[in-house]
């Protein structure tokens, strides 16, 4: 894969990581623009880190579909570009459609904000032409998703992991017990010891 090289201004970009051995696909956002990062990340969900730790990276290729000036606009474009391949029947690692984490909060924040989208959100097609057709309105459900307070945050994100995440073993990086999610800072007292996706270290069940 060649270097990536990005406009100026922009404060982060949407990508996509293919592996065309295994199918799928991966779309995602970074807002991490140094070359090595750029280089070297092709995403972090709990499904795509398990599918790089059983093939590993030979064959995964990466490339810039948007980049944006805003936060806003990163989350937006992130969620068209979900959208668009999942309408035109590309095989998504993403289990959600993007935009502020975690999912539940921007899922109520989309049924306030524009319940039509929520409506057809099982119907890629339909989803992919309500999501466009009213830009503004998504929007405004971004920025609502973005303000929840910290604790509703952490809140959402730890229900999230337990969702999704393999609890199946202890954690031995932060001792986690089974089925528990990880958590930060486990070994400073003086820090908060919020919830987070599995450390590399943590077992996964043996299919």
């Amino acid at each position: 894969m060649g270097q990536i090289v990005l406009p100026p201004n922009v404060i982060g970009y949407v990508f996509r990581t293919d592996c065309a051995a295994q199918g799928w696909s991966y779309i995602g956002q970074s807002t991490r623009l140094d070359q090595k990062h750029i280089g070297g990340y092709f995403g972090s969900s709990s499904a795509i880190k398990e599918a790089m730790a059983e093939h590993g990276l030979d064959g995964l290729t990466k490339r810039v579909l948007a980049t944006a000036e805003s936060a806003l606009e990163l989350h937006y474009l992130e969620m068209v570009s979900i959208a668009e391949a999942r309408k035109n029947g590309v095989q998504l690692l993403n289990g959600d459609f993007g935009g502020p984490r975690p999912f539940p909060t921007m899922q109520r924040a989309l049924w306030a904000a524009l319940p039509a989208a929520m409506r057809v959100a099982t119907d890629p097609k339909k989803f992919h032409k309500v999501i466009t057709r009213n830009r503004e309105m998504v929007e405004q459900a971004i920025l609502d998703a973005s303000s929840v307070s910290g604790d509703e945050y952490y809140i959402g994100l730890e229900r999230d992991l337990l969702a999704v995440e393999d609890l199946s073993y202890d954690c031995p990086s932060c001792g986690s017990l089974a089925g528990t999610v990880c958590r930060t800072n486990s070994t400073v007292e003086t820090k908060p010891h919020n919830p987070t996706s599995n450390h590399k270290a943590r077992p996964r069940a043996t299919s």
